[in-house]
């Protein structure tokens, strides 16, 4: 089931790397669209925009999160991050622990963050969001979620912290 509908964002001329990108969360939508538009069990949301004042960007404003798809199952959530890739991903480690990403188009290659730290960032994100909102949402849980918390815990406590995310 689609829960929010795929928008397609505004992307300013002169700019083809964004309508690269903006084509990659379009195509993206619609394969998700194709294959769970009539599953009930899931529930998809494109194009989510959280904005939080109590995660604040470095320079004090709202902390902000764009999540491109967001799948709502009972058992969890999914966050799809799109990237429009036409040629080569490289992945190499950092030395840190982690791992430094580029991508390569007409033999040139340029770094290009984390799809996989960003979801992670993201979840994190989300998960702070619902958290503080627990009391409220899991009154009425949307998408038959009423029970998740308590069934991914393993406990009475209501919250999001265990949710797979």
């Amino acid at each position: 089931m689609i829960a929010k509908p795929y928008t397609p964002r505004a992307v300013p001329s002169g700019a083809p790397h964004l309508h690269a990108g903006a084509a990659a969360e379009k195509q993206m939508a619609h394969y998700l669209h194709r294959s769970l538009v009539n599953d009930p069990e899931v529930h998809v949301l494109h194009g989510l925009r959280l904005e939080d004042r109590e995660q604040p960007e470095h320079d004090g404003s709202p902390g902000v999160c764009q999540i491109d798809h967001l799948l709502v199952h009972r058992w969890g959530m999914f966050i799809v991050e799109s990237k429009s890739v036409t040629e080569e991903v490289r992945i190499r480690p950092d030395g840190s622990g982690g791992d430094e990403w580029s991508r390569v188009y007409h033999g040139r290659e340029k770094g290009m963050p984390s799809p996989i730290r960003q979801a992670e960032r993201q979840s994190e994100f989300l998960r702070t969001i619902l958290q503080r909102n627990r009391e409220e949402l899991l009154g009425r849980m949307p998408f038959g979620l009423r029970n998740v918390a308590k069934v991914l815990n393993g406990t009475d406590q209501r919250g999001f912290k265990s949710v797979p995310i």
